[in-house]
């Protein structure tokens, strides 16, 4: 089969987590020839970098094709905010897809996808939203902007699109407040991650006890992301100081935004028991958490949560509406530790280490239920029929 990612405005980037990046090494193990098409950006470290055009075979063995966007009305706003690419219509037609994933309900290129299925019928198209709320149409002036301008988009494409994809409940009602997409055109799809068997967790966890020297029955957690006002991490090694047990250590990979130094690395130096890792690519960190027990996401979301369970972590999360919805929780949600001040994390950490038992209760429950809805090795093949 062949298969086609879409991903106009995503910044691919080799060696990412996210879920293009594991969907097409999926795609590849399950056999298939896989390509994506995305722009000409990609990341290098923590900075966003543009390059050429180009059309390579990568490591995997995928095909990644970097194309400009069309120049709209002479401004480099509109052309981001249109997302208008002529080129691709070429590689549709020499590619000829069997399936097509187009990342994110939003650009222009919907239409020319959604015409090129209608003369192929028997191509499938689905399209995944990783919007909501928090990322996208924040202001009315952007919501506004999306109802029109990409409304227009998304209701010429849609009788041709199988299904759209949502990531979680307030990406679906997002689509239907924006678009009003109706419930029988979605079906959720969650973002996934690789399953570290209990060997290899154990391993994992071994290795970080003996580089950094930690106590046998050490309590091992971890944060990360850009470190900024709204990933809580001052909060976080705040709560972590009030809780004196040398058996915990918390290890925060990322990068602090200038704004942020003079807050948060006073807090990081202050305690022998905060390890900052630095920025890390993503599977530097998915091969860290596999030997976490507690990963600690206070603030807003991210996809490290579900990397995490299936490392065989337990979260301790903020109760977005997402995680609590019965997709990410099982049915008492106590496979998180759900907190909103520094309070409740304080409590958390003073609970984890009176009752080492809760948290080992809580990582099964997290793992059982992340091989049950998290494994990218099954979540791939949604889009093969």
């Amino acid at each position: 089969m062949k298969v086609l990612h879409i991903g106009m405005p995503s910044h691919f980037t080799e060696g990412m987590l996210y879920q293009e990046n594991v969907l097409i090494d999926m795609n590849m193990k399950d056999g298939h020839d896989t390509t994506i098409i995305t722009d000409v950006y990609h990341y290098e470290g923590s900075e966003l970098v543009e390059g050429p055009e180009e059309d390579r075979i990568m490591a995997n063995g995928a095909r990644l094709i970097r194309l400009k966007y069309d120049r709209i009305l002479w401004s480099d706003l509109w052309t981001e905010k249109i997302q208008k690419c002529h080129k691709l219509k070429k590689y549709l037609n020499e590619i000829q897809p069997d399936t097509i994933l187009y990342h994110g309900v939003c650009g222009y290129e919907m239409m020319d996808v959604a015409d090129y299925c209608k003369h192929h019928p028997e191509c499938l198209f689905y399209m995944d939203s990783h919007e909501d709320y928090t990322n996208s149409a924040m202001t009315p002036a952007s919501k506004a902007f999306y109802q029109i301008v990409h409304g227009y988009f998304v209701h010429k494409a849609l009788p041709q699109v199988d299904k759209v994809l949502y990531l979680g409940v307030q990406m679906r009602d997002w689509l239907k407040d924006i678009y009003g997409i109706p419930d029988d055109k979605m079906e959720f799809m969650a973002i996934g991650g690789i399953i570290y068997s209990p060997e290899q967790q154990r391993q994992a966890r071994q290795e970080i006890i003996n580089r950094y020297a930690l106590p046998g029955d050490a309590i091992i957690m971890a944060h990360s992301g850009k470190l900024s006002a709204g990933k809580r991490t001052a909060e976080l090694l705040e709560a972590f100081s009030k809780v004196n047990d040398p058996r915990l250590a918390m290890f925060v990979f990322g990068s602090i935004p200038s704004e942020m130094e003079s807050v948060i690395r006073p807090l990081l130096e202050a305690d022998s028991r905060v390890h900052f890792m630095g920025w890390k690519v993503n599977k530097e960190i998915e091969q860290f958490l596999a030997g976490v027990d507690l990963y600690c996401q206070p603030g807003g979301q991210s996809s490290t949560f579900e990397t995490a369970m299936c490392c065989g972590c337990a979260n301790m999360t903020y109760p977005h509406e997402t995680y609590k919805d019965a997709t990410y929780s099982d049915c008492n949600g106590e496979n998180y530790f759900f907190v909103e001040t520094v309070d409740d994390m304080v409590k958390v950490f003073e609970r984890i280490t009176e009752e080492p038992m809760i948290l080992e209760q809580t990582k099964a429950k997290s793992f059982a239920f992340a091989k049950l809805q998290f494994d990218y090795e099954v979540i791939a093949r949604r889009i093969y029929k």
